[in-house]
C-alpha cells in the first residue's frame, strides 16, 4: 500500500464519518423538534407558558334531541332546561320519537294569546310533531308523556 492509497482510504473514511455525523445530527434535530412541538420538558423543569389549547365546544344541550323515559299510566314532565325567547305570533315546534317500547301520549307547553301557560294535547303514538303558540315569552320547553317507552324529544 503506497501513501496515495492510504490517503484515499483515509479520505473515504472521513466522508463516511461526516455522512454519519450529518445523519445523526439530523435525527437529533428531528427528535428535538418533536419534543418541542409536543411541549416536552425535562423532569423538574418549570412549566413553560403556552397558549391555551383550542377548545371545540360540544353541541349545546339546547339543540338536538334529548333522551327521556316514559312510565306506564303516569304523566312524566320533561323540561329541556333552556330559555327559548319568543316574539309576537311565534309558534314553538315539539317532536318525539319512541326508540324502544310502546306508544306514548303527549302534551306540550305553549302560551295562549294572553301569555298564560297552556298545555296542548299532541296525541298518542310512537312519533309525532306539533306546533303550538309561544308568543312573546321566554321559557323552557316542557312536555308531558305517559306510556312505557324510551324516546327522544326536542
Amino acid at each position: 500500500m503506497d501513501l496515495g492509497d492510504a490517503t484515499d482510504q483515509a479520505s473515504k473514511q472521513k466522508e463516511s464519518n461526516d455522512d454519519f455525523t450529518q445523519d445523526r445530527h439530523g435525527a437529533v434535530s428531528l427528535l428535538s423538534f418533536a419534543a418541542v412541538a409536543v411541549g416536552a420538558a425535562p423532569a423538574g423543569a418549570s412549566p413553560a407558558t403556552t397558549a391555551a389549547p383550542a377548545v371545540v365546544a360540544p353541541k349545546g344541550i339546547c339543540s338536538g334531541w334529548k333522551n327521556a323515559v316514559g312510565i306506564p299510566a303516569k304523566w312524566t314532565t320533561l323540561n329541556d332546561g333552556c330559555a327559548h325567547f319568543g316574539a309576537k305570533g311565534m309558534k314553538m315546534v315539539y317532536g318525539w320519537k319512541v326508540y324502544k317500547g310502546g306508544s306514548v301520549c303527549v302534551k306540550v307547553k305553549g302560551f295562549n294569546s294572553k301569555g298564560k301557560k297552556t298545555w296542548y294535547d299532541a296525541g298518542c303514538g310512537k312519533s309525532g310533531q306539533i306546533k303550538v303558540p309561544w308568543g312573546n315569552v321566554a321559557a323552557n320547553k316542557e312536555m308531558k308523556i305517559k306510556g312505557g317507552a324510551l324516546l327522544r324529544w326536542n
